[in-house]
């Protein structure tokens, strides 16, 4: 069985967290400051409510069906044909997230640290760890991202002390210029950083705790300290960074982490994102586990050979992520991929909308 134990209240809020936060800390506020420029801060904070909207949404999907998960209670909302298509389709959503995650910070190691590895041995060894550690159960995964959780902490100290360098507060100012229009605009990129909540409509059934109103709480948490986080980077970039800087620099905190001096470590910049390698490997192991639990549900019998799923899973994105050292495919898989959660984030509304509905007729 996959599922030996349930996971604790603070097991789920570390698993949340560190799913949220990855490859983007590197690049924030760059892809939020398009039209917001040094308003971009609202733009984050608007993007963490909206994640909590979504958050909101999928608890009270779960609660409606408490002793399954969604892979399960998804053919009685729709039945049996469509409850495999939509299971098939999460899984391929995992899986090019996991793709997704994988190529990015490969990348940004290629160009930052590793100059010299193959593009394929990043993708390989990052693969590699995330399947192994994914092809656990829940709980395994569970308790290796709480001791995953110490590296976060270390990282967040690394990016606090070095953005206490010389910079301007008067880049903020004046607050609101750009207008809510720009703000609303780029909520919607910083809303995309928060990908990670959805781990909520599998886990659901597999928390232990008091009362379900826990797990909202639990997941309320989370989210608010991510957005606190994203928070306190974007404050850090736009206090060091121009307006004009902030629309040319892709990713201003590996700037900001190469220009501090401290004495104990010649080069931060490299011994961050060593760290923060383990971080974005929970992404990658998440979605993968994710993707698996999906697929052993698209049959008409659940399939039981976890580990074979998501080490074949793994494989496949192996194969499609060397074809991404360009960065050009990089930029428009990106593009791709934020169409595409868009449209995933839309499908717990329409499935609570369904069986409110079908509720209703059956009372009638």
């Amino acid at each position: 069985m996959i599922h030996l134990k349930k996971i604790s209240i603070n097991q789920l809020i570390c698993l949340v967290i560190l799913t949220q936060v990855g490859v983007s800390v590197l690049s924030i506020p760059y892809a939020e400051s398009r039209r917001s420029g040094y308003d971009s801060w609202m733009s984050i904070l608007i993007g963490g409510i909206l994640a909590q909207v979504v958050i909101m949404i999928i608890y009270q999907l779960g609660k409606r069906y408490p002793d399954q998960s969604v892979q399960q209670y998804v053919f009685t909302i729709l039945g049996k044909p469509l409850g495999s298509i939509f299971n098939l389709i999460f899984a391929l959503y995992c899986a090019q997230s996991s793709v997704m995650v994988v190529i990015s910070y490969s990348d940004v190691l290629n160009r930052w640290v590793l100059f010299q590895t193959p593009f394929f041995v990043l993708i390989g060894i990052s693969l590699v760890v995330a399947a192994y550690i994914a092809s656990s159960t829940l709980r395994s995964i569970s308790t290796i991202t709480q001791s995953i959780l110490s590296m976060f902490l270390i990282c967040a100290v690394i990016i606090f002390i070095s953005g206490m360098g010389k910079g301007d507060w008067r880049n903020f100012m004046p607050i609101g210029t750009h207008g809510i229009g720009s703000i609303l605009k780029d909520s919607i990129p910083a809303f995309w950083a928060y990908a990670g909540y959805e781990l909520l409509l599998y886990v659901f059934p597999f928390v232990k705790c008091n009362k379900k109103k826990d797990i909202l709480i639990a997941m309320s948490i989370a989210n608010g300290l991510t957005t606190f986080f994203y928070l306190l980077i974007t404050i850090i970039v736009t206090y060091n960074f121009s307006e004009n800087q902030l629309n040319t620099v892709t990713e201003p905190m590996v700037y900001i982490l190469r220009k501090f001096r401290w004495p104990v470590v010649q080069s931060l910049d490299i011994l961050f994102m060593t760290l923060w390698l383990s971080i974005t490997t929970v992404t990658v192991y998440v979605y993968l586990f994710l993707s698996a639990r999906y697929f052993a549900y698209v049959g008409r019998k659940e399939i039981r050979k976890h580990p074979l799923i998501v080490w074949i899973i793994a494989i496949i994105c192996f194969a499609i992520g060397i074809w991404f050292s360009d960065r050009q495919y990089i930029f428009k898989f990106s593009d791709y991929h934020n169409k595409v959660t868009m449209v995933m984030i839309a499908v717990p509304t329409i499935l609570l909308l369904i069986s409110y509905v079908r509720e209703k007729v059956a009372r009638a």
